[in-house]
C-alpha cells in the first residue's frame, strides 16, 4: 500500500467519525418550537414569520372570531399590507376529524 493510499483511507475513516459525532450531536438535540415571535393578549395572537428571503409577515388570530389575517412590509411604499386571510373554523374541523362527506361552500354535506 503506498502512502496516498494510507492518507486516503485515513481520510475516509476520519470523515465517518465526523459523520458520526454530528449524528449524535442532532440526535441529542430537543425537538422544541421556539415561541420567543409570538405574542398572545386578550383575543388576539400575533407571530412574525420569514415568509420570503428578506421579507417577514406579520400573522394575526383574532381568537373570538377564529380569523387568521396576514400582513406584510412593502419597503418600496414604506407601508404594511393585507396579503391575505382566512376563516380557522373552516380550515381546521372542530368536529374531531372526518365524517366522510365532502362540503361546499357552505359547510353542506354532497355525497
Amino acid at each position: 500500500m503506498t502512502r496516498i493510499e494510507t492518507a486516503c483511507y485515513g481520510l475516509i475513516a476520519s470523515a465517518f467519525i465526523l459523520a458520526g459525532l454530528l449524528l449524535v450531536q442532532v440526535s441529542d438535540m430537543p425537538n422544541t418550537a421556539d415561541a420567543s415571535l409570538v405574542i398572545s393578549r386578550n383575543n388576539f395572537t400575533l407571530l412574525t414569520a420569514k415568509t420570503r428571503s428578506n421579507e417577514e409577515s406579520l400573522f394575526i388570530i383574532n381568537n373570538a372570531t377564529d380569523r387568521l389575517l396576514i400582513y406584510r412590509l412593502d419597503l418600496a411604499r414604506k407601508r404594511i399590507e393585507l396579503s391575505g386571510g382566512a376563516d380557522l373554523g373552516d380550515l381546521f374541523s372542530r368536529g374531531g376529524g372526518d365524517d366522510g362527506e365532502d362540503r361546499d361552500a357552505g359547510g353542506r354535506g354532497r355525497r
